[in-house]
């Protein structure tokens, strides 16, 4: 039987926490990682210590890039169009042999200066861009000179060789 309840009558407290208790004791000896501590506010008057001043011509730590050669650009690009053109009937030979002879420059006006003009990469592979073409043209042309020649040299075009 259930005892009535009365209007008026007091709540009766909970036996049991709501909220659980952190642990007494720690499993396998691990210690728990303290609360994080707040950050203490600067004494009255004080000012917080300022960023070291970098000198003059440096960012963030670094000295600038040197400046690219242009050379090292033109030797780049005619590499690529040398590159795009081998199929346009051998035209591709000229930008190939110019990125050659630019790229030689330019890795020479590099390598001499110290280190004061940049692009080294840049001329590197605009060279070797152009060897790769003038060697493909080269192969191209000398197959195509050796099938023509074969080809014209029979006396048979359709009139029945013997």
């Amino acid at each position: 039987m259930s005892t009535p309840e009365y209007p008026g009558q007091p709540e009766q407290p909970p036996t049991e926490p709501t909220v659980p208790l952190p642990p007494t004791h720690h499993p396998y000896g691990a210690v728990p990682p303290q609360p994080p501590q707040p950050p203490q506010p600067p004494a009255y008057g004080s000012m917080p210590p300022m960023p070291p001043v970098a000198p003059p011509g440096y960012y963030g730590g670094y000295a600038p890039a040197a400046p690219t050669d242009g050379l090292a650009i033109a030797s780049l690009v005619t590499g690529i169009v040398g590159l795009t053109m081998i199929c346009a009937y051998g035209l591709g030979l000229i930008p190939a042999i110019i990125a050659i002879v630019l790229g030689r420059k330019s890795m020479k006006k590099i390598d001499a200066s110290g280190g004061q003009i940049g692009g080294r990469g840049l001329a590197q592979a605009g060279f070797i861009m152009g060897i790769i073409s003038t060697v493909i043209i080269v192969v191209l042309v000398a197959v195509g000179a050796i099938f023509f020649t074969a080809l014209f040299s029979t006396d048979c075009f359709g009139d029945g060789c013997d």
